[in-house]
């Protein structure tokens, strides 16, 4: 259960703001001297040049709603601290002062016994609250803590348990007392979850977050048996607090939460571990990657402490409106997703004709080949929104590709003329994963026994674009430029005809080239001859995919055995 695993972690962690306090930019201080005047009877800004919305720290938070919103203790908007109105109607002026008072009524209240409350009570009793001067670029919005010679008041230990009071009562449902769905033990029940997901936290189409709720059933349609709120999802204040503060920080770290243009994915783990899953699937760093397999690939009792028991989740999480809306939920053993890891790498990791031996690619990289490209780079913001979270999924889980994937990706590489190793390590992690058997022709590099018709057309037309860029010199317009989309759709007219052009080409190396040309017409028909049945007239989809990946991987072949004579190797690879 998420919020379980939520809470769970919330307990490990020691760097979680107090319960019901939320990490928030202050823009404004009321320095308060010990006989309850403001010093200077101004505000201090706490703005700066790098942090513009003020000084960022933790204060009491809980989400409110309706015409009369309760206020924040001791930390709240000028609206309620200085009775800053809205605008500068009789009726923005009335409710300013009415949320005034109600935030002198809320620290009285927890003033009753704490002794170093007396400088703001003496500073609200005395109406100095409506006396202080407001800046002219202050906003009714502006977050304003109150600070006296013993540091910010809201820190102190007797603030933090009247808040944490202070919102049970308010959030706490109308039974009060009873058994945890999430702990299984006896406790005060929530009627919300206090504290929502952070705006900004998760991306929106529109850019404009909001607060949304994890939990939130506040229509009899929604409710099982016409009941609303959480009536029929007991959380007690405990948990519920909790899970939404570890949520929060989660989604605040850079290490622990992947952004998409729709959703994020926040992950976390039982125990700490020196290994990042997400990371190493995303930025496919060599040492980060490498020190996951390791440890899959070792004998179980040899395998590292930190993997014993751990566990790994994660969450992806999309908004609608003020609701969180959750995609996806993984919970498994950290090993188990470790193996999916490897799994990943193992099924995309491909050759490029510019660099030697199988490339790993990182995530971002594929998501990014989903798009259109502009030379050159991809176009950005020009993939499917979900294709991040869809191919996040699919690694995490060790599982297959959504359907949409190959005819977008194939549709691009038509439309751009362009396979690069992006695209191709996806289409081959799209085919293997669609359709095992496939793993026994689309291999890592080129396979040389291959006897795949789709496959071995692919190869053929790299050959001939081969030939034809050896016989030419300064070729301002390639056969794979001018054909490329059609041979993969049409292999048996376009390559008949290919190889009849070819010809001409070869006598011309005889002439030239001799060695060369006698070497490229002996692959050729070697590739010819493997054929057990007739060319292919079309290739589906798939097909096309295999195409494409026998012709990528015949050039990359081809550039490492140049590369490899070029420095003078004995041992080239073999020629095709």
């Amino acid at each position: 259960m998420l919020i379980r695993a939520l809470a769970e972690h919330a307990g490990h962690r020691t760097d979680l703001p107090a319960p019901y306090y939320r990490r928030r930019s202050v823009r404004w201080a009321l320095d308060l001297t010990p006989d309850g005047r403001p010093r200077g009877n101004r505000l201090i800004d706490l703005s700066t040049a790098e942090a513009k919305a003020g000084q960022l720290m933790a204060t009491p938070y809980v989400q409110r709603s309706g015409v009369a919103p309760p206020p924040f203790l001791l930390t709240d908007t000028l609206q309620y601290v200085l009775a800053m109105p809205k605008d500068d109607s009789d009726k923005q002026a009335a409710e300013a002062e009415r949320r005034a008072e109600h935030f002198a009524e809320l620290i009285a209240r927890w003033a009753a016994d704490e002794p170093l409350a007396t400088p703001v009570l003496r500073f609200l009793q005395s109406g100095a609250h409506l006396r202080v001067g407001i800046p002219e670029d202050a906003k009714p919005t502006d977050v304003v803590a109150i600070r006296t010679d013993h540091g910010w008041v809201h820190d102190l230990p007797s603030a933090v348990t009247a808040w944490g009071y202070i919102v049970r009562e308010r959030k706490s449902s109308d039974g009060g007392e009873g058994i945890c769905l999430v702990c299984g033990q006896p406790g005060s029940l929530l009627d919300t979850i206090p504290e929502p997901v952070k705006p900004g936290a998760i991306p929106v189409a529109d850019g404009r977050g909001r607060d949304a709720q994890l939990v939130s059933i506040n229509k009899s349609a929604q409710g099982r048996g016409g009941t609303t709120q959480l009536a029929n999802t007991p959380i007690c204040d405990l948990c519920g607090g909790s899970a939404m503060s570890a949520l929060n920080a989660l989604l605040a770290d850079p290490h622990h939460h992947s952004r998409g243009t729709d959703s994020v994915l926040a992950w976390w783990l039982r125990r700490p571990a020196p290994i990042s899953p997400l990371g190493a699937v995303r930025k496919a760093v060599p040492q980060e990657v490498n020190a996951i397999i390791e440890q899959v690939r070792l004998a179980p009792d040899r395998r590292a402490p930190w993997l014993d028991s751990n566990f790994f989740y994660a969450v992806t999480l999309s908004a609608n409106q003020s609701r969180v809306v959750v995609r996806d939920y993984i919970d498994v053993p950290l090993i188990e997703l470790c193996e999916s890891v490897d799994a990943w790498f193992t099924d995309h990791a491909m050759t490029d004709p510019r660099l030697d031996g199988p490339q790993r690619v990182p995530l971002w990289r594929m998501v990014a080949a989903l798009g259109r490209f502009g030379d050159p780079e991809y176009v950005k913001g020009s993939s499917p929104p979900s294709a991040e979270r869809d191919l996040l999924a699919a690694a995490l889980r060790n599982k297959r590709l959504p359907a949409y994937l190959l005819p977008r990706l194939i549709q691009r590489i038509r439309a751009d003329g362009r396979t690069d190793l992006p695209r191709a390590a996806l289409l081959r992690l799209l085919l293997v994963r669609a359709d095992p058997a496939m793993k026994e022709i689309l291999l890592e590099s080129l396979n040389l026994d291959a006897t795949d018709p789709a496959y071995l057309s692919g190869r053929i037309f790299a050959v001939m674009e081969n030939i034809q860029r050896t016989a030419l010199d300064n070729i301002n317009t390639t056969i794979g430029d001018k054909f490329f989309a059609a041979a993969m759709g049409r292999p048996l007219a376009v390559l008949t005809m290919l190889r009849k052009n070819s010809v001409g080409h070869l006598r011309r190396l005889r002439g030239s080239k001799r060695a060369a040309g006698i070497a490229l017409d002996r692959r050729l028909d070697e590739l010819f001859s493997r054929f057990t049945t007739d060319l292919p007239a079309v290739l589906d989809l798939p097909g096309q995919g295999r195409f494409m990946l026998g012709y990528h991987q015949q050039r990359a072949h081809d550039r490492e055995a140049a590369r490899a004579t070029a420095r003078g190797n004995d041992t080239p690879p073999e020629p095709a």
